[in-house]
């Protein structure tokens, strides 16, 4: 029998004005996403901190993909706000767009 992993999606949100603690996101993500859809669920996307950029600037974290839709609605719910720069399937796709888009990014939200 063969035993698949979880595809998982990676997930960098913009954190400019450092509302969100680096390790808090998970735990305020995990309790709205709790709020709106239940603890099963939440548990069911087994969401996780991934890391942050050198600047501090921009939080990746990871949830399952068959959850993905459930944690974009909660990400859009969250108050105070979390904007949702960019999704991925690898981390190194991931940060190379973070990489090429970063100037967009900065001139956006600055």
């Amino acid at each position: 029998m063969l035993n698949r992993r979880d595809k998982r999606r990676y997930l960098a949100i913009w954190n400019g004005d450092r509302r969100y603690d680096r390790r808090k996101i998970v735990d305020a993500v995990s309790k709205r996403s709790s709020e709106l859809f239940g603890q099963i669920a939440t548990e069911k996307a087994k969401i996780r901190f991934i890391g942050v950029d050198e600047k501090e600037v921009i939080i990746i974290i990871s949830c399952k993909l068959e959850m993905l839709g459930s944690m974009l609605s909660t990400i859009v719910l969250m108050h105070p706000p979390i904007v949702l720069l960019s999704i991925s399937g690898t981390l190194k796709a991931l940060r190379t767009r973070m990489e090429r888009d970063s100037e967009k990014f900065f001139h956006a939200f600055l």
